[in-house]
């Protein structure tokens, strides 16, 4: 009866023991694989940097459409506007000739309805077209270039959309259909407020977008960079983890051995 339960309890104790060895085994390898990984997310966000933010490209062709919209949308006898004022001086600087076309195409459009500017108004805009593009010619990068940039595509715009031929048609159908002379000054006023916002308008949005972006990505990075630490922890303690479960099934199987030797000597004897 002793031999029996003697032979019972070893073979609970073999079946324990194999269990034990299977959910070790299991373990184990669960251990190594999450301490690759958190070694690898620990390594990658301790070297991580924030991305760089592409701004987009100016179009006009929206701006062109919402000002069809607000516009009498019948046909109108072409406007025939009378020439540009005489423009300043040359200058060598490629920046000051830029913003004397953009004064004089302002002028030469204010011009079409006779609406004159006093000489303090012309005196200072081109200090303002200047500050203007110093600070949203940052879109474009840095330096005289950038601002030659930014100061080209207003150039541009003024000349393909604040003098388009069939938007000027509508314009001056408006004008001439106000029986009021301040609203009729007040829309061509308006018409050009806004135009040139909106090309402001939009290198301000984009200066904004970029400095969010920039700030969303310091602060991923730095939470990433905190982070790193704590997983470099969780991959060490989960190596120690492993080694010591490695010892574990070291020892169960030693003790499976030497159960299994006393048992031959047992019989033997």
């Amino acid at each position: 009866m002793t031999d029996q339960n003697q032979s019972i309890t070893n073979k609970m104790e073999d079946l324990f023991l194999s269990i034990l060895r299977g959910v070790i085994l299991v373990v184990l390898a669960g251990s190594v694989i999450a301490a690759i990984y958190f070694a690898i997310a620990g390594v990658s966000d301790l070297g991580a940097k924030p991305k760089d933010y592409k701004y987009e490209k100016f179009d006009s062709k929206q701006l062109v459409n919402d000002l069809k919209d607000s516009l009498n949308p019948k046909p109108a006898p072409a406007n025939n506007s009378p020439a540009a004022a005489p423009a300043s001086p040359a200058v060598k600087n490629p920046i000051n000739d830029e913003i004397t076309k953009i004064v004089n195409l302002t002028i030469k459009y204010f011009k079409a309805y006779n609406l004159e500017f006093n000489q303090g108004y012309l005196d200072r805009l081109p200090s303002r077209f200047e500050k203007e593009s110093k600070k949203l010619g940052a879109v474009y990068g840095d330096g005289d270039n950038a601002q030659l940039e930014y100061l080209k595509g207003k150039t541009q715009l003024f000349e393909t959309v604040l003098l388009n031929a069939e938007l000027n048609q509508l314009l001056d159908k408006n004008f001439k259909a106000e029986p009021d002379q301040d609203d009729r000054n007040k829309s061509i006023n308006d018409f050009y407020v806004k135009v040139s916002d909106f090309y402001s308008d939009f290198h301000k949005e984009q200066i904004d977008k970029k400095d969010e972006f920039e700030a969303s990505q310091n602060a991923e990075v730095a939470m990433r960079n905190a982070g790193s630490m704590i997983k470099l922890y969780t991959a060490g303690g989960l190596f120690a983890a492993f080694l010591l479960i490695s010892l574990i099934l070291v020892l169960v199987k030693i003790e499976r051995n030497l159960r299994t030797t006393k048992l031959q000597e047992a019989v033997e004897y």
